[in-house]
C-alpha cells in the first residue's frame, strides 16, 4: 500500500523524497533481488517499503568476463496520513477473500474478485465469479479498485454491466492515458552458461501500464534469448501479478548422450541360488533349485540392442550443444551358437546347456552318465558339460569344459570344471577329494574333509567340516543346520553362515579379503621375476666381462666376440623388458587385492564359538568368547564386531521371521 500512497501524493512530495539522501541509495549489483536486499539494509526498512528505478541495465558477461552490474536507484516510500483508510496494495483486495480457498466437500467458499489491466490498447477489466457459496463482488468495490489502479477515465455503465453478468474475460472499459514513469518494468538476466533466462517484473504504479507477453518476449529477444521461452510460466506470472519475483522465462535443453549398445541376454548367464523353506516343514529343499540352463536348437539366446544416437541440446540464446552417440557393440558367437544375418540375434545351433565363459554364450552338448562314475565308466574327460545321475566313486577323475552335475555324492575323487559344479547330495572327501572350478561356483548339500577351489562362490545347505576352501567371492552356508567347523576357509569377499565353529572349540581358520587364485598368480609371477632377475644378473656380468676384454685386449676382441656381445646386449633388453612386465602385472594384481579387501566381512547369523581365528584384510582376531548374531569386519587394522547384517538380496519369508522371535 506504501507504493499506492506514494503514487497518489503530489509530484512535489516525490521530488522531495528523491532529494533526501537518508531515504535513497544507488546500488551496483548483479541482479535486482540482491540490490533490494542491500537497499533494505542500507535504508533500514523492509523490501516491501522500497521503490526502485533501474538506471543502467547490467549483463552477466561470459564466465565472469565482461560482467556489467545493474545500477539501481532505490528509495524509501513515504507514509502519509491522508491514506490511512486505504489497504496495503500488497495485500489481496479480494472482497471477503479471507474466507479461505474453495473446497466442495468442506463447503468453503471464495468470493468474487476484479482484476484491472492497463495496456496501450486501453484499460481492461475482468470480473471473476465466486466459487462455491462465495459472494459476488459489489460494483462499489470494483469502482474502488479501478480508482486505486489510477484509472480516472472509464465507462461506468460497462463496468456495471460486467459486474452484473461477468464473462470472466478482459473487457475494455476506457482509453489508455500514458504515464510512463508509473509503467511496470522488466529486468532480464541470462545465466553464465546461457542455459536459463530469468525475468523480474515490477508492479506498475497507479495509472501505469502493465506488461504483456509480447513486451516480455521482445525484451528477451533483445537479450539474445530466442529459444525455449516458457510462455505459460510468463503468462501465469503476468496474470497472477508475480511482481519482484525471479521467474524462469526460458530454459535451454541440455544434450543427451546416446546410450551404449548392449546385449540383452535371454538366458541366465550368472547362476545364483535362493534358499526356500517348505511352508509345512520349514526345511530347505536344495533339489528343487533349477541350476542348469538347458536350451533347444533355434532358441534365441541373446539380442543385440543397438547404440542410441545422442540428442543435441541448445542454449536459450540458440547455441547448439553437441551430444555424443552411444558406443556400438556386437554379438560374438560362442561354441554351439549362430548369429543371425542382420547381426541382431544369437541362436542356439544345437540342443544343450548354456555355459557363459570369457564373455561369450556357449551351448555345450551334455554328456549324461545314467548311474555312478566308477570302474565301469572309467575316468571322464569331456569338452562340454557332464550330467552324472549317480555318484562319483573313490579314485575317479571327472573333467569337463562346461558344467558338472552330480545327482548323488562325491567320494574321494577329483572333479574339475570350467563352469559350475553341482553336487545334489554331499562331498565325502576323506581327506582325498579335490574339487576345482576355474570359472564358476560349487553348489553342494554339505562338504566334509575335502579341498575346494573355485573362482566364484561355494554354496552349501548344511555344513562345511574340516575342509580347505578357497573361493574367489563368497562362501555361503545358509540352511537350517548350516555351519562351518574346522579346517581353513579363504574367500575374497565375505562369509555368511548360521554357526561358525563348535562348542568343543574346534580350531577353525577364516581368512577374508584375499583371493586365493590372485595370490597364487602373484606367487607364480614372483618366481618368474626371481628367475628373470637371476638371468639378467648373469647377462649383465657377461656383458661387463666382454666390455673389459674389449677395452684391455682390443687385439684379441675379434668379430666373433663382437657378435656375442651384441647378442648379450639384445638378450639383456629382452630380459629387462620381461622383468618390467612381470612387476607391472604383480602391481596390478596387488592393487586389485587391495580393492577386494575393502569389503571383507564375516556374517554369523546365530553363534560364533571360541576356537575360531578370523583374519580380515590382515587383521586377526582369536575368538575366546561366544558371540551371537554378529558381523565382523576390519576397521583401522582391527577386527570390529557389529550386530548381524542381513543379506540385502535375500527375501525373508514371514514365517521365518516369526520363528526367530
Amino acid at each position: 500500500m506504501n507504493k499506492l500512497k506514494k503514487m497518489l501524493l503530489s509530484m512535489e512530495l516525490e521530488e522531495e523524497m528523491r532529494e533526501d539522501s537518508d531515504d535513497e541509495v544507488i546500488i551496483l549489483s548483479d541482479n535486482l533481488q540482491e540490490a533490494l536486499e542491500v537497499g533494505s539494509k542500507e535504508l533500514n526498512t523492509d523490501i516491501a517499503g522500497l521503490d526502485y528505478e533501474i538506471m543502467e541495465k547490467g549483463h552477466p558477461g561470459i564466465f565472469g568476463w565482461g560482467r556489467i552490474p545493474y545500477k539501481i536507484h532505490i528509495r524509501r516510500m513515504v507514509e502519509d496520513n491522508r491514506w490511512k483508510d486505504l489497504d496495503d496494495l500488497h495485500v489481496s483486495l479480494d472482497y471477503g477473500s479471507s474466507s479461505g480457498s474453495y473446497d466442495e466437500n468442506a463447503k468453503i467458499a471464495i468470493n468474487g474478485d476484479a482484476k484491472i489491466r492497463i495496456y496501450k490498447q486501453g484499460v481492461f477489466l475482468k470480473i471473476l465469479n465466486p466459487r462455491g457459496d462465495g459472494k459476488k463482488i459489489p460494483v462499489e468495490r470494483v469502482m474502488e479498485k479501478i480508482i486505486r489502479a489510477g484509472v480516472l477515465n472509464y465507462e461506468k455503465s460497462i463496468v456495471e454491466k460486467e459486474v452484473k453478468h461477468p464473462s470472466e474475460n478482459y473487457i475494455k472499459i476506457g482509453p489508455w492515458v500514458p504515464k510512463p514513469e508509473a509503467d511496470s518494468t522488466l529486468a532480464v538476466e541470462v545465466s553464465p552458461d546461457e542455459m536459463k533466462a530469468f525475468i523480474t517484473i515490477s508492479s506498475p504504479r497507479p495509472g501505469g501500464k502493465h506488461l504483456t507477453f509480447k513486451d516480455i518476449k521482445a525484451a528477451l529477444n533483445a537479450s539474445n534469448v530466442v529459444d525455449e521461452i516458457m510462455e505459460e510460466d510468463i503468462e501465469d506470472a503476468l496474470e497472477n501479478e508475480k511482481y519482484s519475483q525471479t521467474i524462469v522465462a526460458a530454459s535451454g535443453i541440455r544434450p543427451q548422450n546416446g546410450s551404449d549398445g548392449f546385449i540383452d541376454y535371454k538366458v541366465r548367464i550368472d547362476k545364483t541360488i535362493e534358499f526356500k523353506e517348505d511352508e509345512r516343514t520349514g526345511k530347505v529343499d536344495f533339489l528343487k533349485k533349477d541350476l542348469v540352463e538347458n536350451v533347444v536348437q533355434g532358441q534365441i539366446l541373446a539380442e543385440l540392442m543397438p547404440a542410441e544416437k545422442g540428442v543435441e541440446g541448445h542454449t536459450v540464446t540458440g547455441k547448439i550443444m553437441p551430444a555424443k552417440d552411444g558406443a556400438p557393440t556386437t554379438l560374438k558367437p560362442g561354441k554351439g551358437t549362430l548369429v543371425s544375418e542382420d547381426g541382431k540375434t544369437l541362436q542356439a545351433e544345437i540342443n544343450g546347456q548354456v555355459v557363459f565363459i570369457a564373455g561369450k554364450i556357449n551351448v555345450e552338448e551334455v554328456y549324461t552318465v545314467g548311474g555312478d562314475v566308477g570302474l565301469e565308466t572309467g575316468n571322464l574327460m569331456f569338452i562340454g558339460s557332464i550330467n552324472i545321475r549317480g555318484s562319483v566313486d573313490d579314485n575317479m577323475n571327472v573333467k569337463a569344459a562346461g558344467n558338472i552335475t552330480v545327482g548323488g555324492n562325491v567320494q574321494k575323487s577329483l572333479i574339475e570344471a570350467e563352469g559350475d559344479i553341482i553336487v545334489k547330495q554331499g562331498i565325502l572327501g576323506r581327506d582325498g577329494a579335490h574339487i576345482e572350478s576355474t570359472s564358476g561356483s560349487l553348489f553342494a548339500k554339505f562338504i566334509q574333509n575335502a579341498t575346494i577351489s573355485v573362482d566364484k562362490d561355494v554354496v552349501v545347505e548344511e555344513a562345511i567340516m574340516h575342509s580347505k576352501i578357497d573361493a574367489g567371492r563368497k562362501v555361503i552356508a545358509n540352511g537350517r543346520r548350516a555351519q562351518i567347523v574346522g579346517g581353513e576357509v579363504m574367500v575374497g569377499e565375505e562369509i555368511r553362515v548360521k554357526q561358525l565353529g563348535a562348542q568343543a572349540s574346534t580350531p577353525t581358520m577364516i581368512v577374508v579379503g584375499t583371493n586365493p587364485k590372485i595370490l597364487q598368480q602373484i606367487n607364480s609371477l614372483s618366481e618368474i621375476e626371481k628367475d628373470a632377475v637371476t638371468k639378467l644378473q648373469k647377462v649383465e656380468k657377461n656383458i661387463k666381462t666382454l666390455y673389459q676384454q674389449k677395452e684391455t685386449q682390443p687385439e684379441t676382441f675379434n668379430s666373433e666376440k663382437e657378435e656375442i656381445l651384441a647378442k648379450q646386449l639384445s638378450f639383456q633388453d629382452t630380459i629387462t623388458e620381461r622383468v618390467q612386465d612381470v612387476q607391472n602385472e604383480k602391481l596390478q594384481l596387488s592393487e586389485y587385492l587391495e580393492v577386494l579387501s575393502a569389503g571383507g566381512k564375516v556374517h554369523v547369523e546365530k553363534t560364533l564359538f571360541p576356537g575360531v581365528t578370523i583374519e580380515i584384510n590382515g587383521a586377526k582376531f582369536e575368538v575366546k568368547d561366544e558371540y551371537n548374531h554378529v558381523t565382523l569386519m576390519e576397521e583401522n587394522g582391527n577386527i570390529k564386531i557389529v550386530p548381524y547384517q542381513e543379506d540385502a538380496n535375500e527375501v525373508k519369508d514371514w514365517r521365518k521371521s516369526r520363528r526367530k522371535r
